[in-house]
């Protein structure tokens, strides 16, 4: 697993396994982060991805900046033919997607394997 450092207070791990990558972010995702995350975001998916799966159980603060990225990763993944699935756990950030209705939009798994249920439109 690789370990970067994209800010003073994110991390994120990254590991392959066949075609599926797994993105672990932890820390806090804000703006300070966007050009490091795309950066890495570049190293590390590639044309062989079919999965990216990005889990944001260990994150404890994502910004307007941190959501818009995750929009544009969803927008990514079905501009490039790969399956993108977020893990998020109870708390913050599972708070932010329900409230903003990202977690309607975006395909969010908490770490059980259930979908959590949504009041965002369809």
């Amino acid at each position: 697993m690789e370990d970067t450092h994209l800010g003073t207070h994110c991390r994120m791990q990254s590991e392959r396994r066949f075609d599926t990558t797994m993105i672990r972010l932890s820390g806090e995702f804000d703006l300070s982060c966007e050009d490091a995350f795309s950066e890495e975001l570049g190293l590390t998916l590639d044309s062989d991805t079919s999965t990216l799966i990005l889990d944001l159980q260990f994150l404890e603060f994502i910004d307007s900046t941190g959501l818009g990225m995750l929009v544009m990763l969803d927008n990514l993944a079905k501009s490039d033919g790969f399956e993108f699935t977020v893990f998020c756990g109870p708390g913050l950030v599972a708070r932010l997607l329900h409230k903003t209705g990202l977690d309607g939009v975006l395909s969010v798994v908490n770490p059980s394997g259930v979908v959590p249920p949504t009041d965002a439109p369809v």
